[in-house]
């Protein structure tokens, strides 16, 4: 799973190579892409468990800050599942989008209830994942962002 987060404080390459060097001492993080000119990091770690404080504090020990997410959330009615293999294919479709915080999908409501960052997916691309994994999505309502 890949995920980028915005880091504020950096002015060069040193503090690139700073931040960079924390994060590749993160369990689970495989891979770290820091960008001065976008302030960003994109970075690749091995499950689908995101271990954003663990990253967090890495990066604020190296003298940096993280910005917080900001995510919006949607719940999506989804028809087709029949059971919890089928729930589990829905999540996982979900969860490995780039810009995906959190998905949960709950079976016996058939809805999935997904928290992502709008500024890297829109909701017709989650929307696109579930569909592609062989379900159809019945009904969406967004709620108001999380900030």
């Amino acid at each position: 799973m890949k995920k980028r987060i915005q880091i504020n404080g950096m002015h060069c390459a040193g503090c690139v190579n700073s931040v960079e060097k924390a994060l590749s001492k993160v369990d689970k993080v495989k891979s770290a892409n820091v960008q001065l000119t976008t302030e960003s990091a994109e970075i690749e770690v091995e499950d689908d468990d995101f271990p954003f404080e663990e990253i967090r504090e890495a990066v604020e020990n190296a003298g940096y800050e993280v910005e917080e997410p900001k995510s919006d959330s949607v719940t999506f009615q989804i028809g087709g599942m029949h059971c919890t293999g089928c729930s589990s294919a829905v999540e996982k479709a979900i969860k490995k989008q780039d810009g995906v915080v959190n998905a949960n999908v709950n079976l016996a409501a058939e809805k999935a209830f997904v928290d992502f960052d709008s500024s890297q997916i829109s909701t017709d691309q989650i929307k696109e994942s579930i569909e592609n994994a062989g379900y159809e999505v019945i009904d969406e309502q967004k709620k108001k962002p999380i900030s």
